[in-house]
């Protein structure tokens, strides 16, 4: 049995997957498998893919799907379904991200060394067109998180997969919500609760690339209703209070910020209407945040300026002038060609 196995979905990424598989087979350790699941690519994706197995039969094995499952989740799904992840770690990543020599070495040595289910390192965001670095992200967290967590620590983790080691026994039956936006994050809370310890590195070992034509550019409103119902339903699941505050943070971190500003930056959804039912989903379901925990003042200035600024954003909600945020946010974006990540 392998230390790792690297599962990757594809889809139409002739430009990007040999520069992941060349990084990949050229990684400091050597305990590891690679698992492709292909979600029948219409370019040359499947070929190129062929090719690298005929080279590496002993490090890597393809399953090739006869018809398009249509979203990422699905297939990662089907993946967990099939039986073949056969490491004692896996991770999930995306054919079209870059990422250093040691990813799985530093990773791995994490977990093992820290007793930890899931390992976590730091990354940037960087524009492909330029590979302009955007932002850096996961950093200032301590090298240890003993779980259930006394404070808000899980509500700042990012919601991808691609920078985490998990540890395959933990995952058993749970699988990845069928939607295109902020499934993983559902995953990954539901992970957590089933986790003794999670450990952080604060190298930046992968590199997330940003596309214009990306689902995150790209968000539809049917996307942002299936991700807010499933945060209402771990809401409902669970029993313990800091993990209910640490999913009500969460609501309001991506539902009335992240997925406001994905929401902006798609035109054919109306602004107005989408503040209007935002509003109404923190009314309804957490009255707008007024008893959370994690959302009073005293638990997010120790946040410092992000914090500061979900606070500020806490209080434009109330006030029904969030749209200032966000008008405030887009001149900021446009103006310094930067990216800030809530």
């Amino acid at each position: 049995m392998p230390k790792i196995t690297v599962v990757i979905t594809t889809y139409n990424l002739e430009p990007f997957i040999g520069r992941c598989l060349d990084e990949l087979l050229y990684q400091t350790f050597d305990d590891y498998n690679i698992l492709i699941f292909d979600d029948c690519s219409t370019d040359n994706t499947s070929d190129i893919l062929k090719s690298y197995i005929s080279l590496h039969p002993e490090r890597m094995r393809a399953v090739f799907l006869p018809e398009n499952l249509g979203s990422p989740s699905k297939t990662r799904n089907t993946a967990l379904d099939s039986g073949k992840i056969d490491g004692e770690y896996v991770i999930f990543l995306d054919g079209d991200d870059s990422i250093e020599p040691d990813f799985l070495k530093v990773l791995y040595e994490l977990a093992r060394e820290n007793d930890s289910e899931i390992s976590i390192c730091a990354y940037d965001r960087v524009e492909a067109e330029t590979e302009r670095r955007l932002c850096v992200e996961m950093l200032g967290f301590p090298v240890i998180v003993d779980l259930p967590s006394n404070d808000d620590t899980l509500a700042f983790i990012n919601g991808s997969l691609w920078n985490k080691l998990i540890k395959t026994s933990v995952i058993e039956d749970t699988r990845i919500p069928n939607f295109r936006v902020g499934e993983d994050l559902c995953f990954l809370q539901m992970l957590y609760q089933k986790c003794n310890r999670i450990a952080f590195t604060e190298r930046i070992l992968i590199h997330y690339h940003t596309r214009g034509n990306s689902v995150i550019s790209n968000t539809q409103p049917e996307d942002i209703y299936a991700f807010a119902s499933e945060l209402i339903k771990l809401h409902g699941e669970t029993s313990d209070v800091k993990m209910s505050a640490t999913l009500e943070l969460l609501a309001f971190v991506h539902i009335g910020i992240s997925m406001a500003i994905r929401a902006k930056d798609n035109p054919a959804i109306s602004m107005r209407q989408h503040l209007k039912w935002t509003y109404g989903y923190f009314a309804d379901n957490f009255g707008v945040f007024k008893s959370s925990r994690f959302l009073k003042f005293r638990a997010l200035r120790r946040h410092k300026a992000k914090g500061y600024a979900l606070w500020i954003c806490l209080l434009l909600y109330r006030l029904h002038l969030f749209w200032v945020f966000i008008f405030l946010y887009q001149a900021f974006r446009k103006i310094s060609r930067r990216d800030i990540k809530f």
